[in-house]
């Protein structure tokens, strides 16, 4: 049995994916770990990675082979403030002819 550290915004789907390279292995993790497959995960927890006849080892060298972690619930990026590149005037009745 292994161990991961959970990053900010992991589920435990998210880890059994990186982990275990398989949905089908979610609820081995979820009863190695005492948790229920819905329960939120902190930052800096430390789960154990048990072994499942349903882990997909293949997909888990994919990932640590682009050492990508995998993170769903993330923080985004708020868009950059934009400016439009019109003036509100050029849409005002004043300045239109109708004739």
């Amino acid at each position: 049995m292994s161990q991961t550290i959970i990053t900010a915004g992991q589920s435990l789907l998210d880890v059994v994916l990186q982990e275990l390279g398989s949905v089908e292995a979610l609820f081995d993790l979820a009863d190695a770990n005492g948790l229920a497959i819905t329960d939120q995960l902190t930052p800096g927890q430390v789960l154990e990675v048990p072994t499942s006849p349903a882990a997909q080892p293949s997909i888990v060298s994919y990932f640590q082979g682009r050492g990508q972690r995998i993170n769903t619930g993330a923080p985004v990026a708020a868009p950059a403030a934009t400016t439009p590149d019109f003036d509100l005037l050029d849409f005002s009745h004043a300045n239109q002819d109708f004739n």
